[in-house]
Parts: structure tokens; sequence; C-alpha cells
């Protein structure tokens, strides 16, 4: 039986008094083309409906998106912090709460895996250009969203050593922000040339993955960008 996986996805203004949920199609169709059925999850307003939907849930899928509010991990916005959706973090805060509860797989993209990692108790650098030592490479990429523009060097025995089967690989990047302080309980497996954490991953229990590219865009060109989410289906059908 195939799986029933949540996506989050941004709150989008479609007039001045109406918005909607918009899911990116490459989330759902990975999901799709590696076995599960995706389901992109609405901004409910109620606690008890987000975890009456998130109980129904085999596995949840955090999707790429705008900044976190940084009082999250007891911060104050710097200038460079970008834009926040409140609703947004208040929706994933109680999701990722309930898979945790009862034990389902999650998998962190982009903005998914700074949630992941602050809601675990680490913190984010808020904007890497201003916060970040050192020299950094190009983290938002001026090329197709499928290419590869740097590579990530990934941790030898980790989860994702496992699923691409090396410890180099090409991924794209549109990000300003990353994981800094590491949450407790999760280990570093992906790293980029210039010491950005690029993946983290928990070693023991449910899967849970999170990567600061985006493989929903770089799948259809490249098949092994594929094994993240049919690790990731996998690790739901098991439930």
């Amino acid at each position: 039986m195939k799986p029933l996986i949540g996506v989050t996805g941004y709150l989008h203004p479609l007039s001045r008094e109406v918005s909607g949920v918009f899911v990116g199609e490459g989330y759902t169709n990975a999901l799709a083309e590696a076995g599960a059925i995706p389901l992109a999850i609405p901004f409910l307003e109620k606690e008890e409906h987000v975890r009456a939907l998130a109980q129904k849930l085999d596995g949840l899928l955090l999707g790429g998106g705008v900044d976190m509010d940084p009082t999250l991990f007891g911060e104050q916005p710097v200038p460079g912090n970008g834009e926040m959706c409140p609703e947004r973090d208040w929706l994933e805060t109680i999701l990722f709460d309930e898979m945790q509860d009862q034990g389902k797989p999650v998998l962190g993209i982009c903005r998914g895996v700074q949630v992941i990692n602050v809601l675990m108790g680490g913190t984010i650098y808020q904007d890497l250009p201003s916060q970040k030592v050192g020299e950094l490479i190009q983290h938002n990429q001026n090329a197709p969203r499928w290419f590869g523009a740097h590579h990530v060097n990934i941790t030898a025995g980790s989860q994702l050593h496992e699923i691409f089967g090396a410890i180099s690989i090409r991924t794209n990047t549109y990000h300003h922000q990353a994981v800094r302080d590491v949450a407790p309980g999760l280990v570093v497996s992906g790293v980029a040339e210039d010491g950005v954490i690029e993946a983290i991953e928990r070693q023991d229990g449910p899967f849970l993955v999170g990567v600061q590219w985006h493989p929903e865009n770089m799948w259809r060109k490249d098949s092994a960008v594929l094994r993240l989410f049919e690790a990731f289906v996998n690790a739901c059908k098991a439930q």
C-alpha cells in the first residue's frame, strides 16, 4: 500500500482578501514517482485539526520557503533576516511535534532542514553573508534550478552516504540561511566546501533527514537524486 505523505508549502496570497496553499509540483511528483501518495498540507486554524490530520499521515516532507522567526531559537532578527510567515512556523511546529510523538519519518528540504534543527533545539544562521566567518562560496546560484552548482561532501557511514553511495555529490543551492549549531540527537551528514552545513540526520530512531539543497528540482535530470525520495518513502512504508 502506498504511504500518504504530507507536504508543507507557502501560504500564498491569491488576492487582497484570499490566500491559498502553494506546494511546488517537484515535491509531489518526486514522491509519487518514488511510490507515495503526496498530500499538500492545508493551513488549518486549530491545533486539534492539525494534529488530527497529522495522525492520518505516514510521513511528512517539510518543504522550502520563507525564513523562520528567529525568536524560536532565542534570537532577535538581524538586518539580513528575510520574509517570515508566523502561520507556517506554527503549523510546522505542530506537525513536526506530532510526527515525533508517533515515530513517523520526516524529510526536510531547504527551509525544512532549518525547521528540523530549530525544533530539535539547534540554531541557524539568519543570514550567511553577514554572520558566517570566512569566505563563502555562492549559495544562491545563477543557473537553472536543476543544475548542481556546487559540491557537498557526504559523511562516510551516514544515511546519505548509504542513499547516494558517494562521498561527494553536486547540488543546486538557493538559500541565505543554514544550520549553525546542530541540535542534540542530530549529526552532520553533508558539508559544502566553505564549511556550511548542507545536511543533517538522526542516526538512531525513525527516519529524520534534512538537506539544504532542492532535490525536487533535480531528480528529473539526475535519476540518482530520486534515491533520497525513495529512501524516505520506503521508511514511510515501514510504518
